[in-house]
């Protein structure tokens, strides 16, 4: 990493945290997850007792675990990193940015990398929280526990901190893209929440059975899946799937980024 890039995303750090709501918005996410997946995990394992021999043999405690809590988690983490671009249009710092720092592409790498970071960490935070608390829940309920030396157990933990990655990666490219806070929150949230959740029970079956298993989000999250559902893809080439859509929403991002006014 050159100085000059190092230097930029310092700045974008500064930024980030001198905002008043960032941090706490930030932390209120990863409690959000950790308490949510607590009450998703006593849940599942009140059902698990009474399930037929086939749906115990699907239980995943690991996923279970983290899930819920992601489920709304995602929304902060996305909405963040839209703001990470939007909030310096809604503001007009964007045009003293552009000055300080004249190369656009180096401008929006050093967002894209401080809130991506950023990101990954807080996504391992809550991760590890959200399965150490929803396995003790699990197994005080009576439910099979999971343990981190169980096969795909720590894969999926550390995937959940990619998963938050990628989202608030979103998030930074639909501020890119569309400059407005409400607008690109909303497509964010139509994206990674409204889609997913409506469209097998809306659409034909072909359809919806097809946004299950290669939808972005639905395929990124099977690396945070212990146990294989054969109707969805496999945990490295799902979490691909997700990778590759946010990539082409930076690259999109960083050529009107670079090419249109501020």
């Amino acid at each position: 990493m050159s100085a000059v890039l190092a230097d930029t995303i310092r700045s974008e750090w500064t930024k980030f945290r001198t905002i008043p709501a960032n941090i706490p918005t930030m932390l209120t996410a990863v409690v959000l997850m950790v308490g949510a997946g607590a009450l998703t995990s006593n849940g599942a394992s009140e059902n698990y007792l009474a399930a037929a021999p086939a749906v115990k043999a699907m239980f995943d405690p690991t996923y279970i675990s983290m899930y819920g809590g992601f489920l709304f988690a995602q929304i902060t983490v996305g909405a963040l990193g839209v703001l990470m671009v939007t909030h310096e249009y809604a503001t007009g710092l964007i045009r003293t940015s552009v000055t300080v720092v004249p190369r656009r592409g180096r401008l929006m790498a050093a967002k894209v990398a401080t809130f991506g970071l950023l990101a990954l960490l807080m996504g391992w935070v809550s991760g590890f929280g959200a399965y150490f608390l929803g396995q003790g829940v699990i197994g005080s309920a009576g439910a099979p526990a999971a343990s981190l030396d169980q096969p795909g157990v720590l894969r999926a933990v550390i995937g959940m901190g990619l998963i938050w990655a990628l989202v608030g990666l979103t998030g930074v490219a639909l501020g890119g893209l569309l400059r407005a806070t409400m607008s690109a929150t909303t497509v964010l949230v139509a994206v990674n929440f409204i889609i997913p959740i409506i469209s097998p029970r809306l659409l034909p079956d072909s359809v919806g059975a097809w946004v299950s298993t290669y939808w972005p989000i639905q395929a990124g999250l099977q690396i945070t899946t212990t146990v294989q559902n054969p109707d969805r893809m496999l945990p490295w080439p799902g979490f691909a799937v997700m990778a590759a859509f946010t990539a082409v929403l930076l690259i999109t991002a960083f050529a009107r980024f670079r090419w249109r006014d501020t």
